[in-house]
């Protein structure tokens, strides 16, 4: 009951617009949201809390408090699992731009989670949030067109989003950007650069990599 009449009286407060500088009502509730969702020093966790907390940023828009109830119902965390409220927080968040949740509706239609499967829609989100610099996006653009998932295969397509991936130091997009380069290498200088990247995963511990590297180092 007090965690109940805390929140109404925090929701009256935000109504009354007592939210500091530029924050904004969402804002506001999205903080405490997921300050109760791990607790700290001074609020306690409280999953149930955090929910409401959610539901009210989500109310008033905020995207990634959307993007969190998608996962939340997803889950079954604190509440029962809903497919359908899932995927409709996810795309609410997804169509006003937060690339999380693209990332999260690409991976839905990729694998027919909660959609039928549809690697065209999968692209079309992966793209959406690969372009925000979305990382696991990039990488999955590069499976995508390197083996050719609802469009044609397309290597170049496939090396620029996965250089792009790699470039934050991920070994799984470094071994398959690796793996593409050295399968289209015409040159010595090629091979090298295919080689490096194919080490740096290798030495991340991936274990194709590693094997590929053998294979590498021993046709030398």
């Amino acid at each position: 009951m007090i965690k109940r009449i805390t929140f109404i009286l925090f929701a009256v407060l935000l109504i009354a617009g007592c939210g500091s500088g530029n924050r904004t009502a969402a804002d506001e509730a999205l903080e405490l949201a997921k300050r109760h969702m791990e607790g700290d020093s001074t609020l306690s966790a409280d999953t149930a809390l955090a929910l409401e907390y959610f539901h009210s940023a989500a109310q008033k828009g905020n995207a990634e408090a959307q993007y969190y109830l998608g996962y939340y119902y997803q889950n079954g965390t604190g509440l029962e699992k809903d497919s359908l409220r899932s995927l409709k927080w996810y795309k609410k968040s997804a169509r006003s731009g937060f690339a999380q949740a693209q990332n999260r509706m690409g991976m839905l239609y990729y694998n027919g989670r909660e959609v039928e499967q549809d690697y065209r829609k999968a692209i079309r989100w992966f793209t959406r949030a690969a372009e925000q610099g979305y990382d696991q996006a990039q990488y999955m653009l590069g499976i995508i067109y390197s083996r050719g998932r609802g469009t044609e295969p397309d290597t170049a397509l496939a090396v620029h989003w996965l250089e792009k991936s790699a470039a934050g130091g991920h070994p799984y997009p470094e071994y398959l950007l690796g793996k593409l380069l050295y399968e289209t290498a015409e040159t010595p200088e090629e091979t090298e650069i295919a080689r490096q990247w194919v080490k740096s995963a290798a030495d991340k511990g991936v274990g194709h990599a590693k094997e590929l590297l053998y294979q590498l180092t021993k046709n030398n």
